[in-house]
């Protein structure tokens, strides 16, 4: 039996080596994106396009509902949103009850915002967290203000700012876009504004785990728009000009597969050569 063909050789290889490769697979587009292909979904579409709809200066309540569990999906889905409602020159509003949220969103958006010339006061606002969300959304739906004891995540009087202005309760909010992983999260807002008519227009932006019940939220017309996951965060950024994280994850998961599924192909047909082989050479040895 020829133990030095190609198939026997390949069979040999260390499984460490192919691990290693896989690694080096996955870790090359999160340092350089590749731009791999992306479908752009209509959703995804219809949801800027409706964002991109609302006059300058129209204002924006951004559910920061993450923390570090959810990291992955929602930090690349709310830094696409916060930069292209920064480029529509909309007020935003962030908010959060996920203890962490707000906190998060200061760290990964500021300096989004910095860069983008965002003033603090004027251009947004971190409202910080806030324990109990369903009395806090009540009370918002009569006074924002006082919702918040006039106060935002760092203790800076509210009614001073020039983006709070002509902002005293939900129903002068124009709409919301919401990171939604679980509960706190979309289906909070639509709870305690969309069905008591504060705020008509909620953009549902879940986790993968999350996106069948958005889905059927979106379809129903409960919410207006619907972006969800990582794939979803990279076809945003793809289509607002800013390839970032989720470009990268979405490039890594992609040659990921690949050579998963390269190593299945070549795998098998080696596994099924090796086998014609050895009973071609016991035939051979028989006759």
């Amino acid at each position: 039996m020829n133990n030095s063909t190609i198939w026997h050789r390949l069979a040999a290889i260390d499984s460490r080596i192919l691990y290693l490769a896989l690694l080096v697979m996955v870790a090359v587009p999160l340092l350089r994106p590749i731009g791999l292909p992306l479908v752009i979904l209509d959703e995804v579409r219809d949801t800027l396009a409706l964002i991109a709809s609302f006059p300058e200066g129209s204002v924006v309540w951004l559910a920061s509902e993450v923390a570090a569990t959810n990291a992955a999906e929602l930090r690349p889905m709310i830094t696409a949103f916060a930069r292209y409602l920064v480029m529509q020159n909309h007020r935003i509003i962030i908010g959060g009850f996920w203890t962490d949220g707000c906190n998060l969103a200061r760290i990964w958006l500021d300096p989004i915002f910095e860069e983008m010339g965002a003033v603090y006061g004027v251009n947004y606002v971190n409202l910080g967290y806030r324990p109990s969300s369903t009395s806090v959304l009540d009370e918002c739906r009569k006074d924002i203000i006082n919702a918040y004891s006039d106060r935002d995540i760092a203790g800076r009087k509210l009614s001073e700012m020039p983006v709070m202005a002509g902002v005293t309760k939900a129903s002068d909010i124009d709409y919301l876009v919401c990171m939604s992983p679980g509960t706190p999260g979309t289906s909070t807002y639509i709870s305690a504004w969309r069905a008591t008519g504060e705020v008509d227009v909620i953009i549902d932006c879940p986790t993968s785990g999350m996106y069948t019940t958005a889905g059927n939220n979106y379809q129903a017309g409960i919410t207006k728009g619907l972006v969800g996951g990582l794939n979803g965060s990279a076809q945003v950024e793809q289509l607002i000009g800013y390839p970032g994280k989720a470009i990268r994850g979405m490039d890594a998961q992609g040659t990921g597969h690949f050579a998963i599924l390269l190593y299945l192909i070549i795998g098998n047909i080696g596994y099924y050569q090796i086998r014609r082989m050895d009973r071609e050479a016991k035939e051979h040895a028989g006759g």
